[in-house]
């Protein structure tokens, strides 16, 4: 909990965060299916 004095204002916040956390679980998901694409290629070729 964030504890601000107007709840709007930890509403923001709360919103802004949750935004972030998407963001950075997607590009998560991107490098992570990337690594496993060139590990999958190199298998082939090794």
């Amino acid at each position: 909990m964030l504890g601000h004095k107007n709840l709007r204002t930890t509403q923001i916040y709360a919103k802004v965060l949750d935004r972030k956390v998407s963001d950075d679980m997607r590009l998560l998901k991107e490098k992570f299916n990337a690594t496993i694409l060139n590990s999958k290629q190199n298998q082939k070729i090794g």
